[in-house]
């Protein structure tokens, strides 16, 4: 038999029945409460006591609970680690019900839908993922900018993986029939959360945002989310964009492995913004110019007039230096009004949202002057699509205070003068809060109290205040009522102070719901201009990251990059751009790259630590910078357009699939050959080596071969297999390079130069001897390289006679500290890191 609730639990459980799924945030009063299983949950997550409540049962119910003001901090907790939350609101007046207060699900927030983190810049994209014959039909939306995307991609899970993991998305939505095994572990693994919605009655095909959408498979997945979004948030969610369609031709490929190599947005190792590609280039002024730029860096276009258009305007910039930090000093006026659009069409805007908005919007017709001044066609076009909204700044400075409060509903938003009746009622409050100030001086002078005084608190209103050694004083002529008595004084009322009292309440009740009204006026009337405010937002945040571009660009002496159709890669005196930047001090020795037409492959020899990796990564990020309109660190630059970019560098194992360093290694170049055209860019370093010697450099011969026969493209091939540089004399095609060193008394100094020509030797010893290794590890090494050289396996395999004396046992710092680094894991920053760490403690033993 079950238990007999009272009627607010039973409301609960009916609610609770509804989302089974998803934690329950119950407002009762001032608190949301949660209960059973949810209470549980939710203490154990949020280290909330856990007590309970009398419901009608014989036994309490578990509960727990958060005060309502600071609700947001803890739905994102409970996001973060993974869960659902239902917001059941209290839907009328409590004072007012009659029986039970009418309560209901006003939203219901998930980590694709939060709407709250404002401290955040980035995106938070949701997905939705259709399952069709051929394809996977992708649609993306971000509640909190109102950025909806699609495509369509084909029907390989690996392609599925990276595109989710591409965008940051958290939370994917899928129908029940295209749910699968192979799905759930994919987000599984990725720290996705899978939601399942079947609601596909509502089409969205006539629906202007879909205007640019033809394809069936995506009308149909782009529904979906929308149903999805509009059912989870209880509202209409018409502030969506119009959906732009992902086209693969449209944009330089990469997949998530080649993003995370070089380091485009984080890095490997700290996941950190600080050493990665968007931070040497985000010198952007605002939160939606900052979102551009990493949306840039992720999709590098592959259409060559976009791609010069872009390099003009930031040729103007660059040009135009007084115009540039002029515009560059408006931009630090700008709020995030992409994500305050937003959340006005949402409703969830307080007073202050709207000062930012009209505070941002107020630099337009400046901006635009500005645009003009410079007298370019492409600036006029960005000046024309900056819409004049100044009527809603001057709505905005009219209507509110500087400084509103946060709640809309306390009243204090409003100026004097913008509306007569709130006028009234203003005056009112303030001349009866004059009154009880006149009112305590004639009561002090009427009792010869001087330190009476009259206070006022939400439980007794207005009281007057006596301390117990004047209270002899009051009389019963003066009609004071005792109304609290507390340890050392007592409280009265008279009731000249009750009808003041019941004046000044109401004044106060009055102005509340008056501003309220007001502002949701206001509010309403910038809603009616959003798709405009968000135009303007996305004029502005491409304004910004050209501004960023030319500021770096002319800063840091880039030059701008030129393309041909001749399959020419040139690169005179070229860096590695973050590296650049975080060497400031020093010195960066600056490299070529010469691949001519004929040229399709760059054998790279020589010792590890001497700058191959780096030389790659910079002829990849020049690549990427120029792509995404940018000027490159160079003192000159030629090269094609590439379609497609494919890397390798560094080991790294896949620990949950259970594949090891040589399995990924041999996927990701699998993935490289199979889907390269002539015009893509492969960077492979040292292929082959997870492996032995032989197997290794069989298949690294084979892979050469392949790409210079059959593929075509370009090609950075480094590897310590001097064999295959002897490939240049049978397969056109192929040019080598090396990175110098000299030597000197079995010590070697880097030069970090790239050379013509074969490397002569690996210099792997001397490396070690860098490391500090043991000096009879040395000379034995020294011995059995000698023989191999000479081909004498059986002497390399016989064991030294000789006695070792035990290496002493005092290590140094820097050496204990360079023992515990793997060189063949780090990234170019990680190792320049290191050596400067070494430095240090190298300078500080001296």
């Amino acid at each position: 038999m079950k238990p007999k609730y009272t009627p607010m639990m039973m409301q609960y459980l009916e609610i609770k029945e509804e989302y089974p799924d998803t934690i329950v945030m119950f407002r009762l009063g001032d608190f949301y409460e949660m209960f059973f299983d949810d209470a549980k949950t939710a203490s154990h997550e949020l280290d909330l006591t856990l007590t309970g409540r009398d419901a009608g049962a014989k036994e309490r119910v578990p509960m727990c609970g958060v005060p309502h003001h600071a609700v947001d901090a803890y739905i994102q907790r409970l996001i973060d680690k993974g869960y659902k939350v239902a917001i059941v609101e209290q839907l009328e007046d409590p004072s007012q019900a009659q029986g039970i207060v009418k309560r209901g699900v006003i939203q219901i927030i998930t980590p694709g839908t939060i709407m709250e983190n404002k401290t955040s810049t980035a995106n938070n994209f949701i997905a939705a993922v259709g399952v069709f014959d051929f394809h996977y039909a992708l649609a993306f939306a971000d509640l909190t900018t109102g950025e909806m995307m699609v495509e369509t991609i084909e029907k390989k899970m690996s392609l599925l993986e990276n595109e989710l993991l591409s965008q940051g998305v958290r939370e994917v939505v899928v129908s029940g029939r295209d749910q699968s095994d192979q799905l759930k572990q994919l987000a599984e693994v990725n720290h996705m959360m899978i939601s399942l919605f079947d609601h596909e009655d509502k089409s969205h095909a006539n629906d202007r945002r879909f205007k640019e959408i033809t394809d069936f498979k995506q009308i149909k997945i782009a529904s979906l989310l929308l149903n999805y979004l509009e059912e989870t948030q209880k509202r209409s969610i018409d502030y969506i964009q119009p959906i732009r369609e992902i086209r693969k031709d449209h944009y330089l490929e990469m997949d998530i492995y080649t993003k995370n190599s070089l380091e485009l947005t984080q890095t490997i190792r700290a996941k950190e913004k600080y050493g990665s590609l968007l931070w040497l280039l985000d010198h952007t002024q605002s939160a939606m110019g900052s979102r551009l730029l990493k949306q840039w860096i992720d999709k590098p276009l592959t259409d060559r007039s976009e791609i010069e258009k872009r390099l003009d305007i930031v040729s103007i910039f660059n040009d135009n230096f007084i115009e540039r930090e002029s515009i560059k000093e408006m931009l630090k006026e700008v709020y995030d009004i992409e994500r305050l659009a937003a959340r006005v069409a949402y409703g969830n805007v307080n007073a202050r949202d709207l000062i930012w908005i009209g505070k941002s919007l107020k630099i337009v017709p400046e901006l635009k002057y500005q645009l003009q001044a410079l007298d370019q066609p492409l600036t006029n076009e960005l000046a024309e699509r900056l819409i004049d909204l100044s009527h809603l700044t001057n709505l905005v400075e009219r209507a509110f205070v500087e400084t509103p409060p946060i709640s809309v509903k306390e009243g204090g938003m409003f100026r004097q003068g913008f509306n007569a009746q709130l006028d009234e009622y203003l005056d009112a409050r303030q001349n009866g809060k004059q009154w009880i100030l006149d009112f305590e001086a004639s009561e002090k002078q009427k009792t010869g109290i001087k330190n009476l005084r009259v206070g006022y608190n939400k439980v007794f209103g207005y009281y007057i205040e006596v301390t117990r050694s004047y209270l002899n004083q009051i009389t019963d002529d003066m009609h004071y009522t005792r109304k609290q008595s507390l340890a050392n004084a007592e409280r009265f009322i008279t009731p000249e102070l009750k009808e003041m009292e019941a004046k000044i309440l109401n004044a106060e009740d009055k102005i509340v719901n008056i501003e309220y009204a007001l502002f949701q006026e206001v509010r309403n009337h910038i809603k009616e201009e959003v798709h405009l405010i968000q135009d303007v937002a996305r004029t502005i945040a491409m304004i910004d990251v050209y501004i960023a571009l030319a500021h770096l660009s002319s800063q840091n002496a880039y030059v701008r990059p030129e393309f041909n159709d001749e399959h020419v890669l040139e690169i005179v005196d070229g860096r590695h751009a973050v590296i650049e930047e975080v060497m400031k001090k020093e010195k960066y020795v600056e490299n070529d790259i010469h691949m001519d037409g004929n040229t399709s492959l760059l054998m790279i020899t020589g010792p590890n630590m001497g700058g191959k990796s780096t030389y790659m990564r910079q002829v990849a990020l020049c690549v990427i910078m120029a792509q995404i309109g940018c000027f490159v660190p160079a003192r000159q630059a030629k090269m094609p357009i590439f379609d497609r970019l494919f890397t390798r560098i560094g080991a790294s194992d896949d620990l949950i699939s259970g594949q090891s360093t040589f399995m990924v290694e041999m996927l990701e170049a699998n993935h490289a050959l199979r889907e390269a055209t002539e015009n893509s860019l492969i960077i492979f370093d040292e292929i082959g080596r997870g492996t032995a010697t032989f197997d290794g450099m069989a298949i690294a011969q084979a892979m050469v071969e392949y790409i210079v026969k059959k593929i075509h493209c370009k090609t950075l091939f480094s590897t310590h297999y001097h064999e295959l540089t002897l490939l240049d004399q049978s397969l056109p095609g192929i040019q080598n390079v090396h990175a110098s060193v000299t030597e000197k008394d079995h010590e070697i100094v880097f030069m970090y130069k790239i050379r013509d020509g074969r490397a002569n030797k690996s210099y792997g010893i001397n490396v070690a001897r860098l490391a500090s290794l043991p000096e009879e590890v040395l000379n034995r090494a020294e011995v059995i390289l000698e023989a191999l050289e000479e081909n004498n396996i059986e002497t390399t395999l016989t064991s030294e006679e000789t006695k070792i004396e035990p290496a002493s046992p005092k290590v140094s710092e820097a050496e204990l500290y360079l023992s515990k680094m793997d060189p063949l894991n780090m990234s170019p920053m990680e190792a320049l890191s290191t050596l400067m760490e070494l430095k240090k403690m190298v300078e500080g033993r001296s």
